[in-house]
């Protein structure tokens, strides 16, 4: 027996118009602004093994979610393991399909993606940096027999920066390399009259071009008044004496005396150091005596 052709709503594009403008409605009065932040260089990645490169994030779209986790954190939360303290807070948001193609350019992503991040200004006072861990396109379950879903339910797990290039202009979200990101002070000594620029590359060349560096970093903080330059994304060596030339602003300073193993990180921080002088009173690196104080 068929159904009625009279009273079934299911494949008509009226109907199924309705929910989605009750859905997007719904969100805009009950939910909150926040930004949806792409992987700028996904096709970077290592298919072979599953790594991937330093990561990008060069924008920023402004989108309205729905925080299902209403509650509180969800996941497993903060516990240790033998890695030390480790926090896992979990939430759950809903952005409405219309909405992220309204907001999102729809030739580069069609979907929010896993491994993409989700900005949310007002979780634990100052804003936090959620990645997606899994996008759910099946949540309404074809309602009304829609293909397309009305909303996505995204899955997310706190971030935990590492050393990845945040360039999205919005300030509260590229502060987390300044604030959590592994920061070394070079300490420079006389230079010309110009001051390296925040967020640029500087490097260090035997013919001082960045074509041949042989170290590079990228600029967080420059204070002129004690010549300390606190750099994140350091890659190769810096050598002493030598030249630090800034990409953009074309500040050339000489790189006087710095401590890989010292960071200036504000909200997280590093234990090398601290491992370096715990070794040393049990590692003897003597030839005399190889194993110290075993």
């Amino acid at each position: 027996m068929a159904t009625s052709v009279y009273f079934n709503n299911y494949n008509t594009q009226v109907e199924q118009r309705l929910v989605e403008d009750l859905i997007v409605e719904s969100i805009k009065i009950q939910g909150f602004d926040a930004y949806y932040v792409p992987i700028f260089n996904p096709e970077d990645r290592d298919i072979l093994y599953g790594e991937d490169p330093v990561k990008k994030f060069s924008s920023a779209f402004p989108i309205e979610f729905y925080l299902s986790s209403a509650l509180e954190y969800s996941g497993e939360r903060e516990f240790f393991s033998k890695f030390g303290l480790e926090i896992k807070n979990n939430v759950t948001v809903i952005v409405s399909k219309r909405s992220f193609s309204q907001r999102v350019p729809q030739n580069i992503f069609t979907r929010p993606r896993e491994g993409d991040l989700i900005y949310v200004p007002f979780l634990n006072g100052t804003g936090e940096l959620f990645e997606i861990k899994f996008t759910n396109q099946t949540k309404d379950f074809f309602t009304l027999g829609r293909k397309i879903p009305f909303f996505y339910e995204l899955e997310l797990e706190k971030f935990k920066y590492s050393q990845e290039i945040m360039e999205t202009g919005i300030a509260d979200i590229d502060d987390a390399a300044t604030q959590s990101g592994y920061t070394i002070d070079l300490i420079v000594s006389s230079g010309n009259a110009n001051n390296y620029i925040q967020k640029e590359i500087v490097y260090q060349a035997p013919d001082n071009t960045e074509a041949n560096a042989t170290a590079v970093a990228i600029v967080q903080n420059w204070t002129p008044s004690s010549n300390t330059l606190s750099v994140t994304n350091i890659a190769g060596e810096f050598t002493d004496g030598t030249v630090i030339i800034g990409a953009s602003s074309n500040a050339r300073f000489t790189l006087s005396s710095y401590n890989p193993l010292l960071d200036s990180t504000r909200n997280e921080t590093y234990d090398n150091k601290y491992i370096e002088d715990q070794a040393n009173n049990i590692i003897d690196f003597a030839e005399i005596n190889p194993f110290g104080k075993i």
